[in-house]
């Protein structure tokens, strides 16, 4: 999994975010599908039928719900981190979005250690500091 400096770098900022925001709802659609699932298989379980068939439905309800919580948390981290670059990505000096280049990328100094960036304008050569979570 690439660094979004590096996903920035190589794509541009534009695309990059594009194609974090068709990545993330693809998560999001994974999560959804797991939830009509379980809510599928919740109202054929039957544990008192026979044995096997209601083992694997809850077998498949079990990985569905882990399924379901790993995608909307990655949707939902995805989306915050393309959303959070999106806000520092306009220039201050000519307002211009998205146009940036990445001059250099280390971790900042935080408990968290996100990543921070010093990146350009493409347009008018303006530099400043941008901290992906």
């Amino acid at each position: 999994m690439a660094t979004p400096a590096q996903g920035i770098a190589r794509l541009g900022f534009r695309i990059w975010y594009e194609r974090q925001l068709i990545e993330g709802h693809v998560w999001f659609v994974t999560g959804f599908l797991c939830a009509v699932l379980i809510m599928a298989l919740m109202e054929e379980l039957n544990l008192r039928g026979p044995g096997p068939l209601s083992l694997s439905s809850l077998v498949i309800i079990v990985a569905a719900s882990w399924l379901g919580i790993v995608a909307i948390r990655r949707y939902i981290r995805m989306l915050g981190r393309a959303e959070s670059l999106a806000e520092q990505c306009v220039c201050p000096a000519c307002a211009c979005y998205g146009l940036i280049r990445v001059l250099e990328a280390g971790v900042a100094e935080t408990d968290e250690h996100p990543q921070r960036m010093r990146v350009s304008c493409k347009k008018c050569d303006q530099q400043w500091h941008v901290e992906s979570i």
